[in-house]
Parts: structure tokens; sequence; C-alpha cells
């Protein structure tokens, strides 16, 4: 796919983004962020088990299906199985039920528009939400004019350390933290600490620095 984010903010926003902004006042450039009507801070409330971080974007997606905005949800759930985490299923979530099967981050990139074929079969969804990163969006925005919705939301999240497939997230772990072999891993992250914050167990984690020989030849 070609990028085109440029072309893309006009058709979305009306406007391209703003290079010449920078922070102000406490509000974010534009440069950096993207269009931006009114920037908002999310504040850490209740979390949602089994959940990456706090939740806050499965609780967005909870929330917009339960009072009615949206009749169903594009996001990616893990398939069954002790390695679920790591193989991405982008699923058509028509419940709460459905929507909490994609908490948590999936570092393999995952076909979301494959899905979007089911809404064909479903003519009573016509307001949709579409969660994803960055490169899933541009596709689904290009496409999203021929899908005849009548309202559409997109829920952006930042890029996660995505590996081309799930074996290749699996070998990484292995071996990078071997003593983890054992247990029930929920999912890693590359943080602004210069480590790696492996989670397993629901709520433990092991940080490990990433800039050491082991993780980086495992990493390249």
């Amino acid at each position: 796919m070609q990028r085109n984010i440029d072309g893309l903010e006009s058709v979305v926003h009306g406007r391209r983004r703003k290079l010449e902004d920078i922070i102000e006042d406490g509000v974010a450039d534009e440069a950096r962020f993207g269009v931006m009507q009114q920037p908002m801070f999310l504040a850490r409330g209740k979390k949602i088990p089994n959940s990456q971080w706090t939740g806050c974007v499965t609780g967005i997606a909870v929330s917009m299906l339960e009072s009615d905005m949206v009749d169903a949800v594009v996001c990616i759930a893990g398939e069954d199985g002790p390695d679920g985490w790591c193989n991405p299923k982008p699923i058509l979530a028509r419940s709460v039920e459905d929507v909490l099967r994609g908490r948590g981050v999936k570092p393999a990139l995952a076909p979301s528009l494959n899905v979007l074929d089911q809404l064909k079969e479903n003519p009573d969804i016509r307001r949709l939400l579409f969660c994803g990163v960055g490169c899933a969006v541009q596709a689904f925005r290009a496409i999203e004019k021929y899908l005849g919705l009548e309202e559409v939301y997109v829920l952006g999240t930042n890029c996660a350390d995505n590996s081309p497939s799930p074996e290749a997230a699996r070998n990484f772990l292995q071996r990078s933290v071997p003593e983890l072999k054992e247990k029930k891993i929920e999912g890693y992250e590359f943080m602004q600490d210069f480590r790696v914050h492996v989670k397993y167990d629901s709520e433990t984690y092991e940080r490990l620095p990433y800039f050491c020989k082991s993780m980086l030849c495992a990493h390249i």
C-alpha cells in the first residue's frame, strides 16, 4: 500500500496538519500528532481486567457500542490457545463480549480489512467503529467510501512493535527471555525507559534493557 497520509488528511479533516505548529500553552503540535480539533488527555480510570495497560481503547469501544453510537466494532482479537497473544485475528464485534476479546496489543501484523466482507452479509450494520494502527487506518480510509455506511468512526492506536508474523514474535521472546519460556506471555512493548516490558501471568512484568547484546541480536 502506498503511503497517503497527506492526501487522506484533507479528505477526512478538510485540511492538512499545520506543519509549522509548535507546542504552546500545553497543546501538542499538529506536525507531530496530526490534525486536531480539541486535544484531550485521558485520565487513568477503572482498569479493564486483562487489558494491556489501562484498557482505555477497549473502554471507548465498549462505551460506543453500549450507547448505540455504532452497530459494530472492527478490532483485533487473539486466537484461542496459549499463543493467542501473538496470533492476531480481526473480528467484527457486535457485543461487549466480542469487543473484550480485542483487549491487549497483538505484536504481529493483522489483515484488519478482511472482516469488512462481513458487512455485505449484515445489512443492519450502518454505523461502524474501526480500531487499528496507522497502516490499517490508511488502508481503511482508502476504501471507506465504497462500504456504503451511514456513519464511520475511527479509533487509531499507536503502532506496536510489530513482528512480520506470530512465529517471529514468539521466537524473539524465546531467544531474548528464555526464563519466561514456561510462563503465560500476554504481550510486550518497547518502552521509553529503554526496556522491553514483557507482561505475563495477567499482572506481572519483566523489564529488560534492549540496549544489550542478547536483546539487540534477537531483535535484529
